[in-house]
């Protein structure tokens, strides 16, 4: 087993950043954690005093902060660009050179690197079945499909050339409390009526509650893996139409709609290309990795997590979503006492 004293965490401040550092801290770690310019620091981060240091700056020159930093024994990287839209540069430059820097600093202390992609690196090889982590990945569609492919071959050509010890996470479809895509956005589209569902989507959501992800980095950190990939998923088995019609009703919100698959399929690559054609900054409402993500069936299995790391789900899918309900409600609360 590793060493995990300390850990350097990046994207510290995103959605599965907070939710690592805080557990992290609980388990006793001193946590560096990066957060961008600008960016506000969570309030309670101010009670964990000593054990936990902020450093502010920029991904892409990660290792000019190395004396700022500091040793440690693992480096959690989080930080890059996610979304299915925007320029293929900014992609590039802050998800892969994001990544080449923090992998210089995690060879130069010999610190564990887990770096957490995506399983959209999958890419053309979602929506159809069964995936592990033998799986071929398929053709990127995406910016963020192919910056999560090249984010591991950088990682893997370092593990083999440049003696790095690496892990490398990728997520199924995250939700949890604070989730943008998962819980937030689709929230909206329930209360504004909008379809949210592709065809019945009774085929499996290949989701990953936030806590039991951070659960799988935490075992990786701690394990002797190297140059290994694990997929973290809950293996619930909780089909798009089971979760966002127990989302709809602990929210409140009407029932959800759905679009015919036939027809989200044909369209995703036409409103691209009109996106593209006039360059709008917002995304188009079906994109074909949206589609890859929620058009047929993700089943991807934890079985060499649970294996290789002793990885088990610390929250069930029932639980997940008392706790969504139980945000739904102090937010409510709050919101009526304002």
């Amino acid at each position: 087993m590793s060493t995990l004293n300390t850990a350097f965490v990046t994207g510290a401040g995103g959605f599965i950043g907070r939710h690592l550092v805080h557990q992290l801290l609980t388990e006793n770690v001193r946590v560096v954690a990066l957060m961008m310019p600008g960016e506000r620091v969570p309030e309670e981060w101010a009670a964990w005093g000593d054990q936990l240091r902020s450093v502010i700056g920029d991904v892409r020159t990660l290792t000019g902060l190395a004396d700022e930093i500091g040793p440690v024994d693992a480096i959690f990287h989080l930080a890059a660009v996610v979304g299915d839209w925007g320029a293929l540069q900014s992609h590039v430059d802050i998800t892969v050179h994001g990544t080449e820097q923090a992998i210089e600093l995690a060879q130069r202390w010999g610190s564990h690197f887990i770096v957490t992609t995506s399983v959209c690196a999958y890419a053309s090889a979602l929506a159809k079945g069964k995936l592990n982590e033998e799986s071929p990945v398929g053709k990127p569609c995406s910016p963020y499909e192919f910056c999560k492919q090249e984010q591991e071959r950088v990682t893997l050509e370092a593990v083999k050339h440049g003696g790095l010890k690496a892990t490398i996470v990728r997520p199924g479809n995250v939700f949890g409390v604070g989730s943008g895509p998962w819980v937030n956005t689709m929230l909206e589209l329930l209360r504004s009526g909008q379809p949210c569902l592709l065809g019945k989507g009774d085929w499996d959501a290949g989701l990953v509650h936030v806590k039991n992800l951070v659960a799988m980095l935490i075992a990786a950190a701690r394990s002797d893996a190297d140059g290994e990939i694990f997929v973290a998923s809950d293996g619930y088995g909780v089909t798009w139409q089971q979760y966002l019609q127990r989302l709809a009703s602990l929210a409140g919100t009407p029932a959800p709609k759905s679009v015919p698959n036939f027809l989200a399929r044909g369209l995703a690559p036409v409103l691209e290309f009109i996106g593209h054609l006039l360059r709008q900054e917002q995304r188009p409402m079906i994109t074909r990795q949206s589609f890859r993500l929620m058009g047929g069936p993700n089943e991807f299995s934890n079985e060499k997590a649970r294996r290789l790391l002793g990885y088990e789900p610390v929250v069930t899918f029932d639980q997940a979503m008392n706790e969504l309900q139980s945000h739904f409600q102090s937010s409510a609360t709050a919101a009526a006492t304002a």
